[in-house]
């Protein structure tokens, strides 16, 4: 069915998706040989990688102290709190879902589909890898984030679901600078959202890089899938 001319969105998604397919396959085994380059250095506790992740702690620790989960900590620690609490698994979860279901009505099926299932193995795939790592979250974290630490669950999220909206719903925008406007909006929300487990302490530095790299790896092979197989 035709969309309507005053929409933002284009009709179809850009021919480029097709064209980078073979990139996605690179890109998605690069993050994927990066996280298990992390994984060993974690489950082998490497002296150098986890000297690295210990000064990052105390240095935000030095700079921050041990903030608070409130809106009652000044400007900084408002913006930390509105992204740690919007950023995790469950928050994002139902934003996929909504953006899912717009799709699904209006747009094309199989994409909405195919972003609420990524987005669910993503889950499982995170939830198994803490259990399995079994790693403790560092001294001084929030009562409230309890569990294992790695791979940290807002930066799995964050990154699968800014990114994918990034490469896969901001290149339908029509207007080249709206384009450019949301893009960087939307990094730079992301990496709010990776400096909140830092500055709260949640999680160490591998933690994050471990839950970005997964979840690009798991993004770009997805990615790389649809295009194959479902356009």
């Amino acid at each position: 069915m035709k969309l309507p001319s005053n929409d933002i969105f284009m009709e179809k998604r850009p021919q480029a998706w097709v064209e980078s397919s073979p990139w996605y396959n690179v890109a998605a085994g690069l993050s994927l040989f990066l996280f298990i380059l992390i994984t060993i250095c974690v489950k082998a506790n490497m002296h150098f990688f986890t000297t690295i992740e210990d000064k990052v702690t105390a240095t935000m620790q030095a700079n921050f102290g041990h903030p608070q989960l409130n809106y009652q900590g000044g400007f900084l620690n408002d913006i930390m709190t509105f992204v740690a609490s919007y950023g995790d698994i469950v928050p994002m979860g139902i934003i996929v879902l909504i953006i899912a279901a717009v799709l699904f009505f209006k747009y094309r099926k199989s994409l909405a589909i195919w972003m609420v299932g990524t987005f669910g193995v993503m889950g499982v795939v995170g939830l198994v890898l803490k259990k399995l790592i079994h790693r403790m979250r560092p001294a001084g974290h929030l009562l409230a984030d309890d569990g294992f630490s790695f791979p940290s669950g807002h930066s799995l999220a964050a990154t699968m679901v800014i990114w994918m909206v990034i490469m896969i719903l901001v290149p339908r925008i029509k207007s080249k600078g709206v384009r450019i406007i949301v893009t960087l909006l939307l990094v730079i929300l992301w990496l709010l959202i990776l400096f909140s487990r830092l500055y709260f302490s949640a999680h160490h530095l591998g933690d994050i890089l471990g839950g970005v790299t997964l979840s690009l790896a798991l993004l770009w092979g997805s990615m790389a899938g649809y295009a194959r197989f479902f356009d």
